[in-house]
């Protein structure tokens, strides 16, 4: 069977996932690997860069080529997102990357984003989700996409510049944070989502949640102590449980959540954020709840990458 590789370079977190692919299907894990480098850091601010967040990312990237080579992965594609599309020193970093690692980061849009993310939920939940409306919503570092299909191959799809990191950034000033910044977060959030008037369904269909903010969130509900891909796709969480968990987090510092079983380490500041997000999405579509899906844009991508390849 083909062996493949999919790297996903977000704002947050760089992703990497090397596995063979058949019919259209993931069928066997190699290499499963995140870490958080946090690559958007300071760049609503600054409109470059952070060094410190470039090195760390560069570092990450070594270390994954390193092992699919030990690995005799050629196959390779890899991807860069929000942090990657807004800074103006991008190009720079791709360069520099390609220079030190020999990987070639295709920067997407926003849409072709929604797109690979939807192909991943739909390999990851279709079995599950089937017919009817869905919402699929991907909370990333940087940016969240969001897309709307009722047959998995017909779709609408939105990014919007709003993420757990660059919201954490520009609202969230206190650990723990204050009323004040929890408000100041939530009116930018409604705002930039009422823009959406005639994109986003209201009252009806299921809505599917990805990426780490929301699979964090469903860890945190069911205390994991070892995550578990398997039990997070398919777990909801209503919208009620995902209000006690953000209340849960303001009344605690990032050192008292860094705590908490479920929570993936580094995600103990944006979580605040991340969470303030999906519950204000829920209540913009009147959302009782929300289905999580580990699968996401990394696997999409590399089910994208293997179509294209096969064709």
């Amino acid at each position: 069977m083909p062996l493949a590789a999919s790297i996903d370079v977000g704002s947050n977190t760089v992703r990497l996932l090397a596995a063979e692919v058949s019919g259209g299907r993931i069928v066997r894990e190699l290499l499963n690997l995140r870490a958080n480098t946090r690559l958007g850091e300071g760049l609503s601010e600054n409109g470059t860069l952070d060094p410190r967040a470039r090195e760390r990312t560069l570092g990450t990237l070594k270390d994954y080529s390193g092992r699919l080579k030990q690995h005799r992965v050629k196959a390779v594609t890899a991807i860069g997102t929000e942090a990657l599309r807004k800074a103006s020193d991008a190009a720079g970093f791709v360069d520099e990357v390609r220079r030190e690692t020999g990987l070639e980061i295709e920067i997407i849009s926003g849409e072709e984003e929604a797109k690979r993310t939807l192909m991943g939920v739909r390999a990851g939940i279709g079995h599950i989700a089937g017919a009817g409306d869905k919402l699929v919503v991907d909370i990333g570092g940087g940016s969240t996409e969001l897309v709307a299909t009722s047959d998995w191959d017909d779709y609408r799809a939105v990014s919007l510049p709003l993420g757990a990191v660059s919201l954490y950034e520009r609202f969230v000033v206190g650990d723990p944070p204050s009323d004040a910044d929890l408000a100041a977060l939530e009116a930018h959030s409604y705002a930039t989502l009422g823009k959406l008037d005639g994109f986003l369904p209201s009252g009806r269909g299921l809505l599917i949640g990805t990426a780490g903010t929301i699979t964090s969130l469903a860890a945190v509900d069911m205390r994991m102590d070892e995550y578990d891909p398997a039990r997070i796709t398919g777990h909801t969480m209503a919208r009620d449980t995902v209000a006690r968990l953000l209340s849960r987090f303001c009344g605690m510092t990032s050192d008292q959540r860094r705590l908490l079983a479920g929570l993936e380490p580094g995600r103990e500041d944006i979580i605040v954020s991340g969470t303030a997000l999906l519950l204000a999405i829920m209540y913009r579509v009147e959302a009782d709840s929300v289905v999580v899906c580990d699968y996401g844009l990394r696997e999409g991508n590399l089910l994208y990458y293997m179509e294209q390849w096969a064709g």
